[in-house]
């Protein structure tokens, strides 16, 4: 076997290697992507399973009726607008103005 032979038998062996090598990343980098996909799918399958799961609540079945059902509560809620307090929101020169009547005493 003379010197080129040689040469070329190791760049082909290298070459093989590099291959290898570049498909693992190639299909790794591939399975990154499908699991990003299907993460992003099922966290849309549970904001939608959440909001239906709060419209059934607000159409008059209760919480024990759906697992009667053999539905489970969402892991989360659905996102969304938090619900303000029963209360009316008095404003902060009213608040002010109750403070100060408090700690006027009468005597």
């Amino acid at each position: 076997m003379d010197i080129n032979e040689i040469a070329a038998q190791a760049a082909a062996k290298i070459d093989a290697a590099r291959d290898k090598k570049v498909d693992a990343v190639r299909t790794v980098a591939a399975s990154g992507v499908e699991l990003r996909e299907a993460a992003e799918l099922l966290a849309a399958a549970e904001q939608k399973y959440a909001k239906d799961y709060a419209a059934a609540l607000r159409s008059d079945w209760t919480e024990t009726d759906l697992r009667g059902f053999g539905i489970d509560a969402p892991a989360r809620k659905a996102g969304g607008r938090p619900r303000g307090s029963s209360k009316p929101r008095r404003s902060t020169s009213a608040q002010a103005e109750t403070a100060g009547a408090e700690s006027v005493s009468v005597g």
